[in-house]
Parts: structure tokens; sequence; C-alpha cells
């Protein structure tokens, strides 16, 4: 066993319990280089430290053993790959976490209870540009901008003015907890011819319950439970997924409290 570590001064220095590096033996992620035929302790090579502290450090990242076990195979572009795959995981969990704590925060704060006022109208249908996707819950904001963008640049491209504020429609029966089929997009006076993702979409018409929400758009939900109480008690029935008009969108109010966003859900 000469030039090899016992296991107890190989834990020592590469920050691995004895328990630890029994298991990824066990696993065949880090054999020992020797192992006593009497007694079955286990030796390593100095040169294993490389690959124990990988392995630390990957499992401390929550990378999945058998990745752990392709990257210690030592291929340079399939060891690129999975680091690049793992980072794109743990990016989509922070965002969902950063998602979790402004929803926090909004339960938090002590606000107080808005008053909600429902109105009924009879609209026409609108003609619009919008793009239709799905988009993780945490991932509404960056989408809701990447589609008004794309239905900006095709709307201007194609000379289509626009007919309203944007708007946005929840297709729930198509969301999942994960996820959400959203449709935004703006109201144009003239039709558009497809481009890209935009298409030329038309926002039904006939009888509404609307309600406005004033403040923070991630404390919205007390105007859908008012309108949807409103349309109960009233006796009507739902004839469409609500949509959002975003009267004053953050692009227009720096001071959170001045955002308006108008809940519209078709009745009958």
């Amino acid at each position: 066993m000469r030039n090899l570590l016992p296991i107890g001064r190989f834990s020592e220095m590469c920050r691995l319990s004895i328990p630890a590096l029994r298991h990824y033996d066990e696993l065949g992620l880090l054999p020992p280089a020797a192992v006593d035929p009497d007694t079955g302790y286990r030796y390593y090579s100095t040169a294993q430290a490389a690959d124990a502290d990988r392995i630390r450090t990957l499992r401390f990242l929550e990378m999945p053993l058998p990745e752990i076990r392709a990257i210690l195979g030592g291929d340079p572009d399939r060891t690129k790959a999975l680091l690049r795959g793992h980072r794109e995981r743990l990016a989509e969990l922070a965002d969902r976490q950063r998602y979790a704590i402004t929803l926090l925060d909004s339960m938090l704060r002590e606000e107080i209870a808005m008053t909600y006022e429902v109105h009924l109208r009879e609209t026409s249908p609108q003609l619009a540009a919008a793009v239709r996707g799905r988009a993780a819950w945490s991932e509404l904001g960056p989408f809701i901008q990447a589609a008004l963008i794309e239905v900006f640049g095709v709307a201007r491209s194609q000379g289509a003015r626009f007919a309203g504020p944007a708007y946005g429609i929840y297709h729930g029966a198509e969301a999942t907890e994960a996820e959400v089929d959203l449709e935004i997009g703006m109201p144009v006076a003239e039709p558009i011819e497809p481009a890209g993702r935009v298409i030329a979409a038309v926002i039904s018409g006939g009888l509404v319950a609307t309600t406005v929400h004033c403040g923070r758009y991630e404390n919205v939900a007390p105007g859908y439970r008012a309108l949807g109480e409103w349309v109960q008690e009233h006796g009507h029935e739902t004839a469409g997924p609500p949509r959002e008009i975003y009267v004053v969108g953050p692009d227009q109010a720096q001071d959170p409290g001045a955002l308006r966003t108008e809940i519209v859900w078709p009745i009958r």
C-alpha cells in the first residue's frame, strides 16, 4: 500500500466523510485505488482527491449521480454539456424561488383590503395581434415582455394601428400547476399577417362583467374572486376565459400603486 493514503487520512484531505467514501465506492463513483485483501481496508491515491472534490461539489449542487458518473468519465465535451444542463436547471429553480418569495412578500404585506366594483357592458369582437404559448408561472413577466416586443414589431412593420392597451388571456383549461397557456396581444385596427410567433387573433365580443384592480399585479387574485362571486350571485354563467387589460402597465408607471389591471369576464 505504498504511496497510498488510508481512508481516514484521505477523508480528511478531501473533506468527505468515511461513510460517504464507502457509499461512493459502492456506487462505483470513487472506488479505492487498493483494498487490503486481509482487512478489507480501503486506500486511495492522492490523484483521486480531485475526483473526490468534484463529487463533493456536484453533490452539493444536487447534480444527479448518473450525471456525476458521466462527468468523471473524463470526456470534456460531455462534461461541458452536463454542466450547462445542470446550470439551466438551477437557474430555472432560482426563478421559481424568486417568484415564490414575491408571492410570500405580497402575503406578508399589510395592505388595506380593496373594494371591487363590478360593471356589465356589451363588447364587440376586436381584431388583435397576439402570441400564444406556455410559460412557467415564475416566467410570466419575461414571457409577456418578449411577446409584446414581437407583437409591436410585427404590427408596426405591417403598418397596423393599435386600437387599445395590451391584454392577456389565461386559457385555464390548458394550465397546470407548473405552467400556464397564455395569450398576450394588442388590439389592432387592421388585420395583420401572421409572422413568427405572432398570430392574427380575435378578442371575442358579447356581454362581459368587469372590475379594475389597482396596484401590484401579484395581488390581483382578490379581483378575480370578487368578479367570480358577483357572476355567481347574479345568476350568470361564464362564456369563456377571463382576460386582463393592462390599462396602466409597468412601462407607464414606476409606482406599483399606480398600476391598473381591468379583469374582463365573458358571461351570459
